[in-house]
Formats: structure tokens, C-alpha cells, sequence
């Protein structure tokens, strides 16, 4: 490959990635009928077929599917282009990349994609009461292990299914011991906010399983749910999937196979589901009412008068959330007796439905707030996120933090709040449901965009002085951002900023979206700078291309650039090369266009990476030199350190072991002085490398075990899985074949959960090499045929050459010549492809 190919070029199919508009899409997906030679006329049938074959009643007419594929559409049917993609491709990787690439351009995959998930249950509520028979229907220990793991908690808002599913999850997990316990609020019924795209939630679940965020992305949608259920078989696990909308949104996330417990909430009574076991919830019977008002507000309250207790009760429906609110306004009007509160219930409810109860109970509690604690729950109801703490609530009613704290106590103590874990609190979402609603009555479209302005504008003042702590290197590449009247915290470490921007991760995404949807893309387009290196390091792809997505679209050029160039990093990462490889020839073209040579130079640096994992050395090497020149006439410390380290690497491949030296040494004192942790634990890698091919092993395990414990300290799974490796590989060539295998061992196994696809490779063939040196022929073939399936997915062709070399080397052992000559031509000719022979 050379620099000026693109990935459209020499027989790869169109694809849709870099598409900023539907016109763009739209010929791209032309392209793509051309490309596969397909007539109009042919291409309608094969949809027209497709949707029949699967059901769908839905058959759009000829001119419906020609004009998806013609410019001038300002809106795009997502389903209709994944349909005539899967017309053309039978690869559902395809089919799901161009259903994303149409749901960025319509902004709607931020908030789909947007999800809250734990790897912890929820609290289990001390307020729980009743529900026997519905416990023992799904925790009871008679349960037949051949029955479905899927419970479905069904019944209308409020009654407590939620609360039943915590608590039976709780019961199942301390009965079963459950390793795994997944949570996740699906937003079947949020007013505001798309039900949450079930892919999304599966990649969070795979996360929290331990599967990296670059393995996700490379498994395409059927190898996530086969990875998931794989990692859920035999663990007995716990997974609470709460507000599901209908079937289709939960099916992506059911195990395939007994043992565990799935539960499922929703309104719905949700059909499809074959096997399920369905728990039907209906409002609490009178002595259930009677019992949940006696915990609430105290057994003897409710003996002084338990026919006004059975009125409240019977006046709210027996519904246990308004039981809640109901005790929490009785509580904090002690001057008022039960029969008073009764009385105000029934005056308020000849104004409602009958099916109001809910309404009418959180109406009452709402009645009696102050302004400002009303004020702030209409605020937080439309929040982007799912929770808060207690600086962006006071961001977002614009008052003091003491003030904030005051107003979310009474919030709490009315039940119109809920408290969560580290002092952060959420909204039940019947009752945000509601506040919604008044929020857009009572409050003037301006005050409500003021307010999620002012937030807006503190989540990224305080994500800014997040990354300051978190990567202050790099400060120089984000951008100054005005300074917030609430302040942000104190982030006294990189562990305090870490924890903070993995507890407001969604959030910030979430507002950054929102900041676009409400007109201020310029300044959501911000985040992506500012937040860059974070979701890079902590491997969250999908956040960072809806962060960088919106910022693809802005006006500034530079701000454009700079995301390209972002989106460049998360697809090499992940092993998208190509993709990687269009992205950053935008980037560089728009940088070029700017006359930014300093950014410039940096994508070619990446760009120079890129070509490297293709085996492509001598672009590579090209690259990394006119980034060295430029980084030095700008005066970037870390950008040249980075370059040096790069054309050491490069100088590496191909044998040259004293210019690698010079360079390596260069950039390491680069990176000691500016602090790039990460960059020294590679160069202190490399540079071990460099002192075994020069033979001293003694100095190489000195600069490899230096990396190791460098990249430990500061936990960086990259460098100590290269680490490991470059320990167990000299280990084997010293012939301590035991102790090489067991640092390859654990190289391999972090390789492979944190997606470091050329690390695999490597510690595949090294395994594969440290066998056959203890005799072991047919395990090293074995470990070098899995090296070179996964080199030749990557296209990484001198891994591919090393493995070939193997299976040669372990079949000429065993005296198979047929296959040790195949495989030796083999390894001869990729060497000589990439110039190494």
C-alpha cells in the first residue's frame, strides 16, 4: 500500500465511512450498487424478497428504493439502507456500519447509543415489602435448571417492578453466587430519549465481562452476542435488564443456555420470547399497602388511624411508587393527621382519572416544594443522564453548591429523589416522566436552554481541568474553555480525574450530544479535544466516534481536522485500517488547508503507524521522518519524542539496530523529561529489544523489566503486554522455556482482553517457537496456525511470514516435507513482498 491509495481503490467494495450528509450517503450507496453490478430494477426485488423472507409487511415500491439512492433527500429511511446493503452483501458488519454511518449523519445514534449499565446491582430497597408469591415464582429453590434463565416483570408504571426484579436479582445472587451481575435501564418509556440501541448495551456488557473496547468493535454484531453468551455460560449470572420497550430491544441480550437468571421489566407484556417465564405485577392488595405505610412512616402513626391509612392507600391505587411519595409528604407534614393527607388526596383526585393515581400522588408532593427545589427537579427531569451529583445540579439551576446540596436534601426526603451511590442522585422514571412534562409547561423553552447551557458549560470546565490532571502533556492540544460559576473538582491525582470522568462518562457524552441538537455545535464539537486522549486510553470507541462524530461536522476546520485525526487513532486501534487510513487523509488535508503544520505533522505520524501494521515499512518510514522535521522546527517535545520512538521502530524492522539505538535513546530522554508515561514504557521496550539483537541480554532484560514495572505502576495494559512479551521471548532464547512460557502466557491472555491484535500475533508465534524448542512439534504448529489466522485478518504480513516459518519448522520436526516446503514458500514470498528478503 502506498500513501496516496484509498481504501475504495483496487477492488474494495464502497463503504460509508467519512459520508457527512445524506447526499454523500446516499452516492456512496450508489457506488456500492454499481460496484456489485446490480440493476435498479434487480435491486428493489432482492429488498422486496429480503423483507418478505423476514417477515416484514413493509414492501416499499420501486421508486421508494431509487430514490434512497439519489441526492436531495433530507431525511433517510436507517432501515431502508440497511436492507438494500444486505441486498448487496451478505456480511451483517457491512450491513450495521452503514446503519450507523445513517444514524450519525441524522443524529439520532448519540442518543440511542447512549446507555447506563453497572456491573453492581442496585441497592435492594429497605422498603420493599409483600410480593411472595412473585419472589418464590422466580428465586424459588425448587427451580428446574432446564427452565428458561429469562423472567419477564410485567405491569403498568409505578406498581414495583423494578423494585421486585432488585430484589429477587439480590436473593438469586447470594443463593447462586453469582460472579457476573449486569444492570442496565433500557429507557423503554423515556419521553426525552430514544430506548437505548441493545448494541450498546452489549458492548458496555462485554466491558464489564473484561472484553476490551478494540475486540468489540472488531467482532461486528453476531461475534459480540456469541462473545457475551459464551462469557455468561456456566457463571450463574445475575443480569437486571430494567424499562424494556419490546422483544427485539432485549433478544440481543439473552443467554443461550440455562443456568442464571435474566429479569426483564416492562410495561409491555412482551411476546417472542420463546420460553420465558412470565411474572404478571398488580397493584398491592390492602394488608400490602397497610404494611409498606407502616415501614414508611411508622407503625404507630398508621394504628391511630388505619381507616385513613386503607383511604390513602385505596386512593392511590395500592401502587407502591405513590405509596413512596404519599409517606414522603406525610413525613414531612407531621402537623397534618392521616385523615388530612387523605382528604387532600381525594379533593386533587376528583380532578384526575382514575388511572391518575401515580400523577396525583407525585402532584401533591411536587404542590408543596418550594420554588427552588421545584425548579431543580423540573431541571434535573430533563438531564441529559441518568444521574448527578451535586456541581452539576447546582450548574443547572444555576445556585451555590450549599444551596444545591439544601435543595436536593428536600428532594430526597419528599422520595421525588432518589439517593445513589457516592452521593449522586436520579429520578425514578415515572417521576421524571412527570417533571418533564412540567419543565416544558411551566418553564420557557430559553430557561431550559439557559439551564442545560450552564451545565453544559461546567461539564466541559470540569472535564478540561480532568485532563489537565489526567494528561498534562497534552494540555497544549486542548482548547481554552471559559471558566464555570460552579467549580470543578479538586482532582488531586490521576486517580481522582479518572474516577471522576468514569462516573460523568456518560454524561459528558450525553451533554455533548445535546449541546448539537440545541444549535451550539461549535462548542460541543470542544469535547472532542478536550476528551480525546481518555476515551483513547480507556478504550471506549463507541463514546469516542459520537464525540468526534459531532465535531467531523462542525464548521471550524481545525476542529474538524482535529477530529479526523481522533477518529484515526480509535479505527487503528481497533484494527480498521483502512478506515484509519481515510480518516487521517482528511485530517491531513484539512490541517495542510489551515497551514497548521504542527497537526499536520502529528497525523502523519499516525498515518506512519498505519502503514507499519500493513507491513508497509518504507511508507512508514517516510511518514515518521517529514513529522520529525516538522515537530522540531515547531519546537513539540512530545510530538518529536514520539516521531524518534516511531522511526526507531521502523529502524527495528528492518535490522538496523544502531540507528535504532540513537533514535530510541533520543526519544527517551524526550519522554522522561515531558513526562509521557506511556511513551516511556515503549521506548523502554524497544530499546530492550535493541540491546538483545545487539547481544546483550543482560541489558535487555534490564530496559524490559524497567517497562514492565513502568506500565504496571500506571496501569497501561499496551506496554505490559509488550512487556511480557519481550521478557518471555528472550527468556525462550536463553532456553528458560518454562518461565518464557509463562510470561508469553500472560502476554497472550492481556493481548486478547484488552484487543491488542499485533501483540497476539506475537505471542502466538513466540509460543508457538518456545514449544517447538522444548520438543513440542505439534503444539507449535497449532499456536502458529492461530497466529497466522489472526495476522492474515489483520493483514499484518511479516507475523504472517513468522508464523509460516514455524509451521515449517514444526513440520520438517515431525517430517511432513509437503507441508514444511509449502509453508516455507509461503514465509519466502511474504518476505520478499515486504522487502525483507
Amino acid at each position: 500500500m502506498t500513501p496516496d491509495r484509498t481504501p475504495d481503490e483496487g477492488g474494495v467494495p464502497p463503504g460509508p465511512l467519512g459520508a457527512g450528509s445524506f447526499d454523500e450517503l446516499a452516492a456512496r450507496l450508489n457506488a456500492l450498487r454499481g460496484w456489485n453490478g446490480v440493476s435498479y430494477r434487480e435491486l428493489h426485488r432482492r429488498v422486496v424478497r429480503g423483507r418478505r423472507a423476514a417477515g416484514n409487511p413493509d414492501l416499499p415500491v420501486f421508486n421508494t428504493v431509487y430514490r434512497c439512492l439519489q441526492p436531495g433527500r433530507r431525511r433517510v429511511d436507517a432501515d431502508l439502507v440497511a436492507d438494500i446493503v444486505r441486498a448487496l452483501t451478505a456480511d451483517e458488519a457491512v450491513v450495521a456500519r452503514w446503519r450507523q454511518v445513517c444514524q450519525v449523519i441524522a443524529g439520532l445514534t448519540a442518543d440511542s447509543s447512549w446507555v447506563t449499565v453497572a456491573g453492581e446491582l442496585p441497592a435492594d430497597s429497605t422498603e420493599f415489602v409483600g410480593r411472595h408469591a412473585e419472589l418464590a415464582a422466580i428465586t424459588g429453590a425448587g427451580c428446574d435448571e432446564r427452565r428458561s434463565p429469562v423472567v419477564v416483570i410485567d405491569g403498568l408504571a409505578g406498581v414495583g417492578k423494578t423494585s421486585l426484579a432488585v430484589r429477587a436479582a439480590h436473593r438469586l445472587t447470594h443463593r447462586d453466587g453469582a460472579v457476573v451481575r449486569l444492570w442496565t435501564d433500557l429507557r423503554g418509556y423515556d419521553a426525552d430519549r430514544a430506548p437505548a440501541d441493545p448494541l450498546a448495551v452489549l458492548d458496555e456488557f462485554l466491558r464489564l465481562l473484561g472484553v476490551p473496547g478494540a475486540e468489540i468493535h472488531s467482532l461486528g454484531p453476531a461475534g459480540r452476542q456469541e462473545t457475551y453468551r459464551r462469557l455468561l455460560a456456566d457463571r450463574h449470572p445475575v443480569v437486571v435488564l430494567d424499562n424494556a420497550a419490546d422483544a427485539d430491544q432485549v433478544r440481543p441480550l439473552l443467554p443461550d443456555r440455562p443456568g442464571g437468571t435474566v429479569l426483564i421489566t416492562s410495561r409491555r407484556r412482551l411476546t417472542g420470547l420463546a420460553g420465558a417465564r412470565r411474572v404478571h405485577l398488580e397493584a398491592f392488595r390492602g394488608t400490602e399497602s397497610l404494611d409498606m405505610l407502616r415501614r414508611l412512616v411508622g407503625a404507630a402513626e398508621v394504628a391511630e388511624d388505619t381507616d385513613a391509612a386503607a383511604w390513602i392507600a385505596e386512593l392511590v391505587g395500592h401502587l407502591p411508587l405513590a405509596l413512596t411519595v404519599v409517606a414522603g409528604r406525610i413525613r414531612s407534614r407531621r402537623d397534618w393527621t392521616l385523615r388530612d393527607h387523605a382528604a387532600r388526596l381525594a379533593e386533587r383526585r376528583g380532578s384526575l382519572r382514575a388511572e391518575d393515581e401515580v400523577e396525583n400522588a407525585i402532584g401533591l408532593s411536587y404542590a408543596d416544594l418550594p420554588a427552588e427545589a421545584a425548579l431543580l427537579l423540573r431541571l434535573l427531569a430533563i438531564h441529559p443522564g441518568r444521574d448527578v451529583d451535586t456541581r452539576a445540579a447546582a450548574a443547572l439551576a444555576g445556585v451555590h453548591l450549599r444551596t444545591a446540596e439544601t435543595l436536593l436534601g428536600e428532594l430526597v426526603a419528599t422520595s421525588l429523589v432518589q439517593r445513589r451511590v457516592q452521593d449522586r442522585f436520579g429520578l425514578h422514571d415515572v417521576v421524571r416522566l412527570y417533571a418533564a412534562g412540567l419543565a416544558r409547561d411551566v418553564d420557557a423553552a430559553s430557561a431550559r436552554q439557559v439551564a442545560l447551557g450552564r451545565l453544559f458549560d461546567y461539564y466541559r470546565h470540569a472535564a478540561c481541568r480532568a485532563m489537565d490532571r489526567y494528561a498534562p502533556h497534552e494540555r497544549d492540544r486542548r482548547p481554552a474553555v471559559s471558566t464555570s460559576d460552579v467549580p470543578a473538582p479538586d482532582f488531586a491525582d490521576v486517580a481522582a480525574a479518572t474516577a471522576w470522568l468514569d462516573a460523568e462518562r456518560h454524561n459528558l457524552v450525553g451533554i455533548t450530544a445535546l449541546a448539537e441538537e440545541q444549535g451550539r455545535r461549535e462548542d460541543a464539537a470542544m469535547m472532542s479535544p478536550i476528551l480525546n486522549r481518555y476515551l483513547y486510553n480507556a478504550l471506549h470507541f463507541a463514546d469516542a466516534e459520537i464525540v468526534h462524530g459531532i465535531a467531523v461536522r462542525a464548521a471550524d476546520p481545525l476542529i474538524q481536522a482535529s477530529a479526523h485525526l481522533s477518529l484515526g487513532a480509535v479505527y487503528l486501534r481497533s484494527n480498521r485500517y483502512p478506515e484509519s487510513i481515510d480518516q487521517l487523509k482528511q485530517a491531513l488535508t484539512r490541517y495542510d488547508a489551515v497551514g497548521d503544520r504542527a497537526s499536520w505533522a502529528r497525523a502523519l505520524n499516525n498515518l506512519g503507524n498505519a502503514f507499519d501494521r500493513l507491513s508497509d515499512f518504507a511508507a512508514a518510514e517516510d511518514c515518521y521522518r517529514q513529522a520529525l522535521l516538522v515537530h522540531r522546527v515547531n519546537g513539540n517535545r512530545t510530538s518529536e519524542s514520539r516521531a524518534l520512538g516511531n522511526l526507531g521502530t521502523s529502524a527495528m524492522r528492518v535490522g538496523n539496530w544502531d540507528k535504532a539505538a540513537t533514535y530510541l535513546d533520543e526519544a527517551l530522554a524526550i519522554m522522561l523529561e515531558v513526562g509521557d508515561q506511556v511513551g516511556v514504557c515503549l521506548t523502554y521496550g524497544n530499546l530492550g529489544t535493541v540491546h538483545e539483537q545487539q547481544g546483550h541480554s543482560v541489558g535487555a532484560l534490564d530496559h524490559y523489566r524497567r517497562a514492565l514495572g513502568s506500565a504496571r505502576e500506571f496501569g497501561y495494559p499496551f506496554p505490559e503486554t509488550e512487556a511480557l512479551l519481550h521478557i518471555g521471548t528472550l527468556l525462550a532464547r536463553l532456553g528458560m522455556h518454562d518461565d518464557a512460557l509463562a510470561h508469553l502466557s500472560e502476554a497472550l491472555d492481556l493481548a486478547r482482553r484488552n484487543s491488542l491484535g499485533e501483540f497476539e500475533i506475537k505471542a502466538l508465534n513466540g509460543i508457538g517457537i518456545a514449544l517447538g524448542d522444548l520438543g513440542d512439534a505439534a503444539g507449535s504448529i497449532a499456536r502458529h496456525r492461530e497466529a497466522l489466522a489472526v495476522a492474515e485478518r489483520l493483514g499484518d504480513r511479516y507475523e504472517q511470514a513468522r508464523a509460516h516459518k514455524g509451521i515449517e519448522h514444526g513440520a520438517a520436526v515431525t517430517g511432513d516435507t509437503g507441508l514444511a516446503d509449502d509453508h516455507g514458500r509461503k514465509a519466502q514470498a511474504l518476505l520478499t513482498e515486504i522487502g525483507l528478503r
